[in-house]
């Protein structure tokens, strides 16, 4: 097959013009037009548009805020306090705790440290250290509070058999505003400061008050804010419940059974009044027998005879009384 001609002797007719051009002097445009090199004309900038691809924002290796998931983090050696005195509070400080009220959190290895005296301040380790954890009160950012007896529901669900188990509950301190009374006294006769807390009272302190007002002490104790509260729980989760107190005397049972004549009437009425002696709660202890008492020896006691005890919580005055190691985290309940 021959090549083409050069056509340097040849004419070529323009599309645009029809005039006749030297052939080596026309071109084609980007239509496909063969016009002469004056009559070209360059394709429209708007026909070639450029691509636009957009301003670039995203990383190729970003790593994006995110919502911290929940842990457990460490509390400081003094983080845990008790709330003012006759309060059932424990308040933590624990800053940018990042809690809400009503939320449940957990705290692990809390070790206490309480004065010997009054025990109705004292709070057992495992009762902090509770696996559910305990609902908590906002305060501040840096601060919220719960209650070791919140944790009583729980307790009484999982030891109470109605028909079967008995439930004793203490008197003095749990029911009765006992080291309220003791206080005043304290108070009264210059022992305690005014609005002092109760870790300065004494058990000679506690003998006096008694002796000071023999006759009537018992009979006219105020009734505890939570009692009402506490024996409703009690008999709806066992059907009844008995008094379980101490006495020294027949003029103190008969303080005690007028004050339970008074104030627990009706559905609160116990179904039985005992009162141990010696200061010793254990004759009462045994299989299905509960206590919920204010007082840690009572509890051992009783516990030491095969019963089940509760240790109730009243704060004896603001007081730091631990955190060690101790460490605090939300509940996560898993499906």
């Amino acid at each position: 097959m021959s090549n083409f001609s050069t056509g340097k002797k040849s004419k070529a007719i323009s599309d645009r013009s029809g005039m006749a051009f030297p052939y080596r002097e026309m071109v084609k445009e980007w239509n496909g037009s063969f016009v002469h090199k004056s009559e070209f004309e360059q394709k429209h900038p708007q026909l070639l548009p450029k691509r636009f691809r957009g301003d670039a924002q995203g990383l190729q290796h970003a790593r994006p805020a995110r919502t911290e998931p929940p842990v457990a983090h460490m509390l400081s050696s003094t983080a845990l306090s008790a709330g003012v005195r006759d309060s059932t509070v424990v308040n933590v400080n624990d800053p940018g705790h990042g809690f809400t009220t009503g939320q449940t959190v957990r705290f692990r290895q809390v070790e206490s440290n309480f004065p010997a005296y009054p025990e109705v301040s004292h709070i057992q380790d495992h009762d902090i250290n509770y696996a559910p954890g305990h609902i908590v009160t906002k305060i501040d950012d840096d601060n919220f509070s719960f209650t070791p007896n919140d944790i009583l529901t729980d307790w009484l669900t999982a030891n109470c058999s109605p028909g079967t188990t008995t439930v004793y509950v203490d008197m003095d301190g749990v029911l009765t505003e006992y080291y309220q009374a003791v206080a005043t006294y304290a108070t009264s006769v210059g022992f305690l400061e005014s609005g002092g807390d109760w870790y300065n009272l004494t058990p000679e302190i506690e003998l006096a008050a008694l002796q000071a007002s023999a006759g009537s002490y018992f009979q006219n104790l105020a009734k505890r804010a939570e009692a009402d509260a506490l024996i409703d729980l009690v008999v709806a989760k066992n059907g009844s419940y008995e008094i379980l107190s101490t006495t020294t005397s027949t003029s103190m049972t008969n303080q005690k059974n007028a004050w339970i004549d008074a104030n627990l009437t009706g559905a609160r009425a116990p179904s039985a009044r005992n009162y141990a002696t010696n200061f010793n709660k254990g004759p009462y202890g045994g299989a299905n027998k509960l206590l919920i008492d204010d007082r840690t020896t009572y509890i051992n006691q009783f516990e030491a005879a095969g019963g089940k005890g509760f240790k109730y919580f009243e704060s004896g005055g603001i007081r730091r009384f631990g955190g060690r190691e101790a460490s605090v985290g939300p509940v996560s309940l898993i499906a």
